[in-house]
């Protein structure tokens, strides 16, 4: 009786085991850097964000009044986040070997800036960032977003060698060229592509700037 109890109580210890292990989250990226209060939301929790700590699919990141987090994806991609901002991790799929990587970010407020790494080099790259505005779709390049008034998404292309296409239900609008950015305001299709004015690239580099 007392070996059937036994071998019992193993498989029940076993069974958690492995039940834990299935619904570990697997990390997609890691906190670079912080400054001031920054949190992580997930389905079930709030933690506060320290350099290291680790994101999963699903999560949002978020910062607080004048803080500020820079995260790193497993293919080298980085994020910035500026003050009052939150991003969520709608997807992101990739691996050395995975031929047909992707990634889906949702701005849920504030301002961004992001280098794309490995998961645009390839021939047909799945990069994308929603906005209430509309949507960001990238080939590899460095680029900024967000709010700089309330009513407005901006996007700026910042450097690289592909298009960044902005779209939503009432037009597209694509910048091919360094420093040109589009302004998306609710019921309006995005801004024809034009080159910011010095004054407003540093007033938007400088909302995600440490």
């Amino acid at each position: 009786m007392k070996i059937k109890i036994r071998n019992i109580m193993a498989l029940f210890t076993l069974t958690m085991a492995i039940s834990a292990q299935a619904t570990t989250k697997e990390t997609v990226a890691t906190v670079l850097a912080k400054k001031g209060d920054v949190s992580i939301i997930s389905a079930d929790n709030i933690v506060a964000a320290k350099r290291k700590s680790t994101l999963a699919e699903l999560d949002k990141i978020a910062t607080a009044k004048d803080a500020k987090a820079s995260v790193k994806f497993n293919d080298g991609t980085i994020t910035t986040l500026g003050s009052n901002s939150e991003m969520l991790i709608k997807g992101y799929k990739w691996s050395e070997d995975d031929k047909t990587p992707s990634a889906e970010f949702e701005l849920v407020k504030g301002v961004f800036r992001t280098v794309t790494g490995l998961v645009t080099k390839v021939s047909n790259p799945s990069f994308t960032v929603k906005t209430p505005m509309g949507s960001i779709g990238i080939r590899g390049t460095d680029f900024w977003g967000g709010y700089l008034e309330e009513d407005a998404v901006d996007v700026l292309f910042v450097g690289g060698e592909h298009e960044i296409v902005v779209s939503n239900e009432f037009g597209t609008t694509v910048l091919t060229t360094p420093g040109q950015g589009t302004t998306i305001k609710a019921g309006q299709a995005p801004t024809a592509a034009k080159v910011w004015p010095q004054k407003k690239v540093d007033r938007a580099v400088k909302t995600i700037t440490f």
